[in-house]
């Protein structure tokens, strides 16, 4: 299959040839950029996804002569139209075993520069990486998505991710958040970087925690742990409800002080809450809001505290005594 394969044919067929000319090392940065131009089309990212997925499921079937005759089909340079080249890539499942046949590598070769990903303020996005993992990013956050040979690596420049990772023991999934690297091979759990402290929390599985060189812990379920440059917190139980409410949209304060309850809702908005009432910094509040909704926050405080709400001109609002 050349370079231009992979422009007939409905989305799922153009994705199993594209999986299989990724496969057959080497590839070159020209059919690299081709790949990418080629998944920026509708549908076609998705249809790749599904192709990498159905050929995991489908790995035994690689012993079966009439895969290894097709898979030579898939792999000709023939001028053949794909429709009536390969009668059998009626079906990605056909396109796809056929990878499986000649024991080839199981993801495609991605840049070295990575995949970058990235929302704004109040914004919240939710990707599928290639392997069948799930990434959902919080408001403000960048990260970049490099998958290699024998390794998948995310690196977290800024803000608030919940990764669920998909089990492959071949290839540890790592993110890297400064000095922090946090190693798992199919779990779920939140990392948030803000300046230098690390927060990691994990809700299912198990993860292993490093800083620098150094091993630091191995978390269980229902477990935290949070690095602020030298400072290693001891290892925490904790509901992971609260931590994780932001993936439905949700901001819990219970028990937090209105300082910190500030901090927190000012993450989602560009017009911050401003609190000029030092005594109450380290009052305590409880309770729940929708991100971004500064109205319910400011209505729900005032309501507790001896406090007054002020909007000011540029959109933000001050609590005064």
């Amino acid at each position: 299959m050349n370079d231009n394969d992979a422009s007939g044919g409905d989305a799922c067929t153009q994705a199993a040839h594209w999986y299989a000319r990724l496969q057959t090392l080497p590839v070159s940065a020209r059919t690299l950029d081709q790949f990418f131009e080629w998944r920026k089309g509708e549908g076609n990212r998705e249809a790749f996804d599904a192709v990498d997925r159905l050929y995991r499921q489908t790995g035994t079937l690689a012993d079966r002569p009439a895969i290894v005759a097709a898979t030579e089909q898939a792999m000709t340079r023939s001028a053949t139209p794909p429709s009536r080249r390969y009668p059998w890539l009626g079906t990605m499942a056909a396109a796809v075993v056929g990878v499986v046949a000649v024991g080839l590598t199981t993801f495609a070769v991605w840049p070295s520069g990575g995949e970058q990903y990235a929302t704004k303020v109040g914004e919240q996005r939710s990707i599928r990486l290639a392997d069948g993992s799930k990434v959902m990013l919080d408001t403000d956050t960048a990260l970049t998505v490099v998958f290699a040979r024998d390794a998948r690596r995310i690196s977290l420049a800024k803000g608030q991710a919940y990764f669920t990772v998909a089990h492959d023991a071949a290839r540890p999934f790592t993110v890297d958040a400064g000095g922090t690297r946090v190693l798992a091979t199919g779990t779920q759990f939140d990392v948030q970087r803000s300046g230098d402290r690390i927060d990691v929390t994990l809700v299912e599985g198990r993860v292993r925690i490093s800083s620098g060189e150094q091993s630091v812990a191995q978390l269980q379920a229902g477990q935290r742990l949070v690095l602020d440059g030298s400072h290693i917190s001891p290892v925490q139980a904790i509901d992971t409800a609260p931590t994780t409410a932001w993936t439905q949209g949700r901001v819990v304060l219970d028990g937090m002080t209105l300082e910190h309850a500030i901090t927190e809702v000012n993450r989602y908005v560009n017009t911050p809450v401003r609190l000029d009432a030092p005594g109450f910094a380290d009052a305590r509040i409880s309770g729940s809001v929708e991100t971004g909704d500064i109205g319910s926050f400011t209505t729900a405080v005032t309501a507790v505290l001896p406090l007054k709400a002020q909007a000011n001109s540029d959109g933000s609002v001050t609590l005064r005594p």
